[in-house]
């Protein structure tokens, strides 16, 4: 059986409720390196409270790129 979370995980950045103006630039952030022009800026750091998304848009935005996800916890 299937954990309900993981289930309706948001798939797309599209699909992530919320803040429009961060996916805009998360969105973008990850394009130029899709072009071959990594940004000044290689890293992001998601911050927030537990349970707004974080993990989810990261792993949304992967998703988008077809890229493979490493997750580490401390």
């Amino acid at each position: 059986m299937d954990d309900w979370t993981e289930k309706y995980r948001p798939r797309t950045l599209e699909e992530v409720v919320g803040n429009r103006e961060a996916k805009t630039l998360l969105r973008s952030w990850a394009s130029k390196w899709n072009l071959g022009t990594p940004p000044k800026k290689r890293a992001v750091i998601l911050a927030g409270k537990p349970g707004v998304g974080k993990t989810s848009s990261a792993l949304a935005l992967a998703n988008e790129y077809n890229w493979t996800v490493i997750e580490l916890n401390a």
